[in-house]
C-alpha cells in the first residue's frame, strides 16, 4: 500500500500539465483471479480514448499520450503486486499511481484537472497517523492508517531524531537508577518504581525537571522531521509520562487520549488495534462538531451554503473553512474564475469537471477541510454544503 497524505494530494492538484487522465480501479490479487486486472485497465483505457477523441487528437496521438498506461496492460509483475485499488493520474509529463487500501469504483475521466476525490478518505477519516511510542528502553516511532501501522525504522530517520532516541535509552537508564536508589521498596516490580516517580520532594522535582528539557529538545527534533504534516499523533508511555510530554509538545495534533502504558513487549498488531481506536475516535468526534458548527451558523448571514455554485466560488476564492461533500457524486460543469461564473452540464465531456472534486480541490489547497460523507449526512440533503469563512 502507498502512503497517501494531504502533500500527496496537493501535489496532483498543483502538478497537472495538459491534458489529466485519472482512472480508478478496484484490483484482484488472487491468482486464479489476477487477470481480471488487465482486462479491467485495457476496458478503462477504451473509456478514455473515446473522451480524447472530443478533442480532436488524431488516433496516433492518443496511442502516444496513453503508452505509459497502455504498457501496464501485459505487465505480469505489476499486476502480482496489488491490494485493493490502483489509482491511475497520467499527464503529459508522467503517469503517477497509487496502490489503495481499500476498493474503489470504476472511473475514467479526461479533464484539464486530475480527480482526488476518492483519495480523501484514505489520507483523512481512514488515513494516516503517527504513533510516538516512549519505551521503558528505546523509543519507537510508526506511521499507520486504518489499514496498517510501520515502523520508520532508525535508517529513515534524521540524524537529529535518532540521536534523541539514543540518548533517550542513556537518560532513561539513569532515570530507572536514580528511582531504584530512593524507592523505600525495592521488591516493588518496575513499572510500580516509575509510578513512585512524581510522589514529591526535591529530587523529584529536579528529575521532572530533568525529563521535561529532554522532551523539549525532543519535541523540536520531532516537529523538524513532521514538518507541515497535519496527521493525529497519538502518544503511548507509562502514564506519568504524558502531562509532562504535553506541556513540551508543539505538534499541533497530538491526540489528548494517548495509550497510558508500556507497549514496547505487544504484539504490533495489538498496538496498531489501539492507537487506530483513539485515531477513528477522534476523526468521528471530528465530523460531528463539524456538523454541529454548520447547524449553529446556518441561521447567521452568509456563514453557511447549500448551493454548488456558492461553494465552488467560495472555494477558489479561499473562503471554505470546511466542506461537506456527497460520496460517489458527481456534478459536471464549470467554472470561470475571471467572471466567477459556474455552469452545470448534463454530464461529462473531456472539456468540463466534476464540480464537487474542483470545490474540494480548492478547499484543501486553501487550507480548508473537506470531509466525504453519506448524503443523508449532509445538511439539506444536498451534494455539498460548507462553513464559509471571510
Amino acid at each position: 500500500m502507498d502512503i497517501i497524505t494531504k502533500d500527496t494530494i496537493q501535489d496532483l492538484i498543483e502538478n497537472c500539465h495538459g491534458k489529466a487522465v485519472t482512472i480508478y480501479m478496484p484490483t484482484v490479487q488472487t491468482t486464479r483471479e489476477i487477470k481480471q486486472n488487465p482486462i479491467r485497465l485495457k476496458n478503462l483505457i477504451a473509456d478514455v480514448k473515446n473522451k480524447l477523441n472530443e478533442e480532436e487528437m488524431s488516433n496516433r496521438e492518443i496511442e502516444s499520450y496513453l503508452a505509459p498506461l497502455s504498457d501496464l496492460i501485459p505487465d505480469e509483475a505489476f499486476w502480482q503486486s496489488q491490494n485493493e485499488g490502483l489509482a491511475l493520474f497520467l499527464d503529459k509529463n508522467e503517469l503517477r499511481l497509487f496502490h489503495l487500501p481499500e476498493r474503489v469504483d470504476e472511473i475514467a475521466i479526461v479533464s484539464n484537472t486530475f480527480h482526488i476525490t476518492p483519495l480523501i478518505p484514505i489520507c483523512q477519516g481512514e488515513g494516516n497517523y503517527y504513533l510516538l511510542s516512549i519505551a521503558q528502553e528505546r523509543p519507537k516511532f510508526y506511521q499507520g492508517s486504518k489499514y496498517e501501522l510501520v515502523q520508520i525504522e532508525e535508517l529513515n530517520l534524521p540524524e537529529s531524531l535518532q540521536k534523541m532516541f539514543d540518548e533517550f535509552f542513556e537518560f532513561h537508564s539513569h532515570l530507572q537508577f536514580h528511582n531504584r536508589s530512593i524507592t523505600p521498596n525495592q521488591q516493588m516490580p518496575m513499572d510500580r518504581q516509575s509510578m513512585f516517580f512524581g510522589q514529591g520532594g526535591g529530587d523529584d522535582i529536579d528529575r521532572k525537571a530533568e525529563i521535561l528539557n529532554f522532551f523539549h529538545r525532543f519535541d523540536k527534533a520531532l516537529m523538524t522531521y513532521l514538518g507541515g504534516s497535519n496527521a493525529p499523533l497519538v502518544m503511548a508511555g507509562l502514564g506519568y509520562l504524558h502531562p509532562l510530554y504535553k506541556q513540551a509538545n508543539s505538534y499541533p495534533n497530538l491526540i489528548d487520549e494517548g495509550i497510558t502504558k508500556d507497549i514496547s513487549q505487544l504484539p504490533e498488531d495489538d498496538i496498531h488495534q489501539l492507537s487506530w481506536a483513539l485515531v477513528k475516535n477522534q476523526y468521528q468526534t471530528d465530523v460531528k462538531q463539524a456538523l454541529e458548527d454548520y447547524s449553529r451558523l446556518k441561521n447567521k448571514n452568509d456563514e453557511t451554503s447549500e448551493n454548488l455554485e456558492t461553494i465552488v466560488s467560495a472555494a477558489w476564492f479561499k473562503r471554505v473553512h470546511t466542506m461537506f461533500v456527497a460520496k460517489n457524486s458527481f456534478v459536471w460543469g464549470n467554472f470561470s474564475p475571471d467572471d466567477n461564473t459556474v455552469t452545470i452540464d448534463d454530464k461529462h465531456t473531456s472539456s468540463n469537471q466534476d464540480l464537487l472534486d474542483l470545490a474540494a480541490a480548492q478547499t484543501i489547497i486553501n487550507g480548508g477541510t473537506v470531509l466525504l460523507i453519506s448524503q443523508d449526512k449532509i445538511p439539506g440533503n444536498a451534494t455539498a454544503a460548507a462553513i464559509l469563512r471571510y
